[in-house]
């Protein structure tokens, strides 16, 4: 078994939308699983969001939601780390981002809070806690405690525009990016996908020449960026392939049922 922890992605990675992963390589995870490997999904989904996935199909372990923000073990229902964007960042870019005239959603506590519904609120009402308020930057403000997570959606083009204002505006506040070519996700700097995978190294005492971690978009790049073997799926995000030390099959190959059966079986 070369390599002992992997860190994967969910979305266009291990499985597909809404909550959709193929049988086959649910079987190859849980029999790497039996012979000791770690298996962690990484997504920018809440925590409410890729819980009843991992029910669905029996995965077990360590489970990282918002980018980073918080890390849970579904084998104990422990939650292992926690944190997100500070309450007041997080009220000003919210405030920005609807200057702009975007519809914003904040995650505060595994609840998503928005003024208004949306095709991104009524696509997350199916599996998580959404909340319609009048004013979402006095609650940010009211609830003092970390935001988890700040996401807008919109079309393409105005999303990779604000993707570039919002990335220089905040520049080592937050990190800007984007999930798909239609959201921004923002997130604090300090508890990110690449973060994630260093607490993980210490956590479970592996080497990082023993870590690989796989991804697909824009918001992959720390994941894939670090002093582990990081891996994009073969039709991921052109922005992704250059932190990447390996490309491997497109996802409808199967890429983590691919790596696993050519590195750990």
């Amino acid at each position: 078994m070369k390599y002992k922890l992997i860190v994967s992605d969910f979305d266009g990675t291990l499985g597909e939308a809404p909550a959709e992963i193929q049988p086959s390589t649910v079987e190859v995870v849980k029999e790497y699983v039996n012979r000791g490997g770690k298996f962690v999904i990484c997504t920018g989904r809440m925590f409410a969001g890729i819980k009843p996935i991992c029910d669905k199909y029996g995965i077990k372990g360590i489970v990282i939601s918002y980018q980073g923000a918080t890390i849970d073990d579904l084998s104990t229902g422990k939650r292992i780390l926690e944190g997100g964007i500070d309450y007041e960042l997080a009220a000003k870019v919210t405030a920005d981002l609807m200057a702009d005239g975007m519809p914003v959603c904040v995650d505060v506590e595994d609840v998503m809070y928005c003024e208004k519904e949306s095709e991104y609120t009524e696509y997350h009402k199916g599996f998580t806690d959404v909340k319609i308020v009048n004013d979402l930057v006095g609650l940010v403000k009211a609830k003092q405690k970390p935001v988890m997570k700040v996401v807008t959606a919109g079309e393409p083009d105005v999303i990779y525009h604000l993707v570039e204002k919002y990335s220089e505006k905040y520049k080592g506040q937050l990190i800007a990016n984007g999930g798909s070519d239609r959201l921004i996700e923002i997130v604090s700097p300090d508890f990110t996908k690449g973060k994630s995978v260093r607490f993980l190294q210490k956590y479970f005492n592996i080497p990082f020449e023993e870590i690989m971690a796989v991804g697909d978009s824009t918001n992959d790049i720390e994941l894939l960026n670090g002093p582990w073997h990081g891996v994009a799926v073969g039709d991921c995000r052109q922005e992704l392939k250059p932190f990447a030390k390996e490309i491997t099959v497109p996802f409808k190959e199967k890429p983590i049922e691919h790596l696993i059966k050519k590195y750990c079986l």
